[in-house]
C-alpha cells in the first residue's frame, strides 16, 4: 500500500513515527509524499491551541486527497489523538498504541481488539530506515511537572523510562547501521531512571559504547544538570550543545509557571558548565506575554539573556491553552506587546549568535557531513554550529575543518583539513 505519514510536533513525537515508517517499509509498503494514498497517518501534537489546528487541518486535507471509493483510511495518532475511536474512515489512536500501527493497517480488525495490556511507549523498533545522519533515541516518555501552562503531563501522562537494555541494544544496531549522531529523546530526558541508572548513568555507559558516534542531549532544566552529567558533558563523544531551558528571567514568573528553578539556579548552571568548556553553546525556550508578566519581568528576562549569552532561542508569544492552570488566568498583556517583547528578545539573541559563531573564526572543528546538494556538504559541528563544505564529502563521516564565518553570520564555511 501507499501510506503518506504527516507529521507535527516534538522529537519524542519523530523519533516514534520513523520507527514506525521504517517498519512499515520492512513490511513492503511505500511511503509517499505526493499523490493520493491508501493510508494517510497524521502524527498529531496538541502542546498549543495553534498546533491542534494545524492536526485538524492536515486531517481534512488527507480526507480530501482521499479517494473514497477506494477504501482509503486516515489514523490519527500523536498527543492530539485522545481515546482510541474511529469516526467514519478516521481512527483516533494514542501514543499507547502507536507502536502498532503496521499491524493495524495490514489487519483493522485489530483496532476493535484493543486493550490495556496491548499499551506500550517502547515497542519500537530501530528507525533503520530513517534519512538521517542525526537520530532520535527515544529514552524516556511523560511528565509530572505540572508547568501552569503546558497541557503534556495530561496528554502524554506520568514518566516511564525506557530499559537500559533495549537502549542499548537499539544503540549498538544503529552505530552499526552508519548513524553517527544520536540525540536522547523524550519529554523529560532529565527524569530518566531505570532502577539506579539515572541520566548521568545511561550516558557514560552509552559512550563506552564501540563505534564512532556522538551523542547529543536534548532541552534539559537546571535541576537535571548534576556534577556528574556535567563532567560527562567534556567527553570528546558528546555534543557540546544543551537547549536548556529558560521560558522566563523572572523569578516571580518562573514561581507562576511552576517552573523549579530561579534564574540565578540557570545563570550557575551556565557557569558552571562554561568553566570548564568557555565554547559550550546553549539555546534555550523563552514565553513573552505570560499572565502578569510586566515590563520589569521581561527586562529581567532581557537581562539573563544578556548574560547567559545564546546562540539561537525558541521564542513564543504566551496563548493560553485549554486544560492548564493558565487558562483560567486573564491575558493582562495585549499582543501588540507580546509582539514587541518578542522582537526585542529575538533582536538581542540575532546579535549573540553572530558573536559566538565568531569564535569559531579561524579555527578548527570536528565536522559531521549530513547531506549535499548544489555543490554544498552541510553538517554541524561539535558545538552544534551549522557548517558549509564547498565540496562533495561522503555521508555520514567526521572531518576535520577549518571554519571562517559567512559574511551574514548565519553559520561557517569550512575547509577539510582531514
Amino acid at each position: 500500500m501507499k501510506i503518506k505519514i504527516l507529521s507535527l510536533g516534538c522529537r519524542l513525537n519523530m523519533a516514534e513515527i520513523q520507527s514506525v515508517s521504517t517498519e512499515l517499509q520492512d513490511r513492503g509498503h511505500e511511503i509517499v509524499t505526493t499523490g493520493r494514498a491508501d493510508v494517510y497517518i497524521v502524527n498529531s501534537c496538541s502542546v498549543t491551541v495553534t498546533s491542534e489546528r494545524k492536526t485538524r487541518k492536515l486531517v481534512y486535507q488527507s480526507l480530501r486527497d482521499m479517494d473514497a471509493r477506494s477504501g482509503a483510511r486516515v489514523i490519527v495518532t500523536g498527543c492530539g489523538a485522545g481515546e482510541e475511536r474511529c469516526e467514519d474512515n478516521v481512527y483516533y489512536l494514542s501514543n499507547d498504541y502507536k507502536y502498532l500501527i503496521p499491524e493495524l493497517v495490514t489487519d483493522w480488525n485489530l483496532f476493535e481488539s484493543l486493550d490495556a495490556s496491548m499499551a506500550s511507549r517502547f515497542q519500537y523498533r530501530p528507525a533503520l530506515k530513517s534519512s538521517r545522519t542525526r537520530i532520535n533515541l527515544k529514552v524516556q516518555d511523560g511528565c509530572d511537572n505540572f508547568c501552569s501552562y503546558c497541557i503534556i503531563p495530561i496528554v502524554r501522562g506520568a514518566p516511564v523510562s525506557r530499559s537500559l537494555a533495549d537502549i542499548t541494544t537499539e544503540f549498538r544496531e544503529l552505530v552499526a547501521a552508519g548513524y553517527r549522531e544520536f540525540l536522547l529523546a523524550g519529554i523529560m530526558v532529565g527524569h530518566y531512571r531505570d532502577g539506579n541508572t539515572d541520566l548521568a548513568a545511561l550516558v557514560e555507559h552509552l559512550l563506552e559504547q564501540e563505534g564512532d558516534y556522538r551523542l547529543h542531549l536534548s532541552s534539559l532544566s537546571p535541576p537535571s544538570m548534576t556534577p556528574r552529567l556535567i563532567n560527562l558533558l567534556e567527553h570528546e563523544k558528546m555534543v557540546r550543545h544543551l537547549n536548556l531551558s529558560l521560558q522566563s528571567g523572572s523569578d516571580r514568573i518562573l514561581t507562576k509557571m511552576n517552573r523549579r528553578y530561579t534564574q540565578r539556579d540557570y545563570l550557575d548552571t551556565i557557569t558552571s558548565i562554561r568553566k570548564k568548556m568557555p565554547l559550550f553553546n546553549f539555546t534555550t525556550d523563552i514565553i513573552v506575554g505570560f499572565p502578569g508578566e510586566t515590563k520589569e519581568d521581561h527586562n529581567s528576562t532581557l537581562a539573563c539573556v544578556a548574560e547567559a549569552g545564546f546562540s539561537h532561542i525558541h521564542t513564543f508569544r504566551y496563548s493560553p491553552r485549554p486544560g492548564t492552570a493558565t487558562a483560567a488566568m486573564e491575558d493582562t498583556v495585549s499582543e501588540s506587546i507580546k509582539s514587541e517583547r518578542s522582537a526585542e528578545v529575538i533582536s538581542l539573541y540575532t546579535g549573540q549568535k553572530r558573536l559566538y559563531y565568531g569564535l569559531f573564526d579561524g579555527g578548527t572543528s570536528r565536522f559531521l557531513s549530513e547531506r549535499f546538494r548544489g555543490g554544498i556538504t552541510r553538517g554541524f559541528n561539535e558545538y552544534y554550529v551549522p557548517v558549509e563544505v564547498q565540496e562533495k564529502l561522503e555521508r555520514s563521516r567526521f572531518h576535520i575543518v577549518r571554519t571562517i564565518l559567512n559574511e551574514d553570520g548565519s553559520g561557517l564555511t569550512g575547509t577539510v583539513e582531514k
